[in-house]
């Protein structure tokens, strides 16, 4: 059984491309023959990861693989033309012999096939050729099935291996913000308003108030920003934060492990990944209650500052428990494996070297 994987790979270092990124690493560690179709910004020479860019080469490429009966599985958010593009290309490829995968991210996914009975059917004509849609919530799972795409062909997995999560080391100043912050908060940041950076600016300002030390690092783009340091300032809360760009994924887990909790205020999501990482590590997590969160999170309510500063002063107080999250990487693994050996076994092409 061979293995193509087709998504985005680190760097950057978002939701999609750290599942791929883990998934590739559980396949072959199996021992599974995986590569990996980078389409992302990437491009880092890793063995078995193919950058591609521009639309012919990524056809030829995946073309050869369909060919040679490698079983496909697709990576792609969902929530805009681009991904439903992706998915359109990969499912009607002609290599009738290779089964296709395809597992939907996003949480912004339902509202955007919802805004349009055009996109509904669009993304259920693109969906035809693969053998199992992968949900990553039940709210991705209904709206695709109102999509009108058949119930017994999607299956609801977070996008999730646990076996993976390997803290790494740290940057000097990860230690310098643990030494002098008590409690230490932790929250991946992005620009998009999604991620929930003024809403956690006014929680912090009023944990402050109880807890004079405190610090919320921020991990991801955008740190540096006008509107961060804008933000930062109108809610006067610039003496607290630890902004620390852009962090390798295993620093990011460093972090999350020397941190008394990690917060993830969002206003939409699939399935996060890091509240399932810092779950793992037995770091207390605060999530916003916009989908269904693992057992053990602090759920707040959506957009409500004095909620999410409680459940932190909660969370930091109640201390660490371990929380286990299932692993995706068998089940996949074992669904790969189910439909493979109904396929005969094909020369590698060329084209996909």
């Amino acid at each position: 059984m061979r293995v193509l994987l087709v998504g985005d790979y680190p760097p950057p270092f978002g939701g999609v491309s750290i599942h791929v990124q883990q998934l590739h690493g559980f396949l072959r560690s199996r021992g599974v023959e995986a590569r990996v179709l980078d389409i992302g910004k990437g491009g880092r020479p890793v063995p078995d990861v193919l950058p591609v860019r521009g639309l012919v080469p990524f056809g030829l490429r995946l073309t050869g693989f369909l060919g040679a009966g490698w079983t496909v599985h697709v990576h792609t958010s969902g929530n805009n033309p681009k991904a439903w593009l992706l998915a359109a290309a990969v499912g009607g490829l002609p290599g009738a012999r290779a089964p296709r995968f395809i597992t939907l991210h996003s949480g912004l996914l339902p509202d955007y096939l919802r805004a349009s009975p055009s996109r509904r059917m669009f993304a259920r004509v693109a969906l035809a050729g693969y053998a199992r849609v992968i949900a990553v919530s039940e709210a991705v799972r209904d709206a695709l099935l109102e999509c009108g795409v058949p119930e017994e062909k999607v299956l609801v997995h977070p996008a999730f291996c646990s076996s993976q999560v390997r803290p790494g080391e740290v940057p000097v100043r990860v230690e310098a913000a643990r030494a002098r912050r008590r409690p230490l908060l932790a929250m991946a940041h992005h620009p998009s308003p999604v991620y929930g950076r003024r809403l956690a600016f006014r929680a912090l300002r009023l944990v402050a108030e109880t807890h004079p030390e405190v610090g919320l690092a921020l991990f991801g783009p955008g740190t540096d920003s006008e509107d961060f340091i804008r933000d930062a300032r109108e809610l006067a809360v610039a003496k607290y934060l630890e902004p620390l760009g852009d962090l390798e994924h295993p620093a990011a887990l460093g972090l999350l492990v020397r941190s008394d909790a990690f917060l993830r205020p969002t206003t939409h999501d699939g399935d996060s990944i890091s509240v399932r990482e810092a779950l793992t590590l037995a770091v207390p997590c605060v999530a916003s209650d916009v989908c269904d969160r693992p057992a053990g999170t602090w759920v707040f309510q959506s957009g409500d500052a004095a909620a999410l500063a409680a459940r932190i002063r909660q969370a930091v107080t109640a201390g660490r428990v371990a929380v286990s999250s299932p692993d995706v990487g068998p089940v996949l693994l074992g669904l790969y494996e189910s439909l493979a050996r109904r396929q005969p076994a094909r020369p590698e092409p060329a084209s996909a070297m």
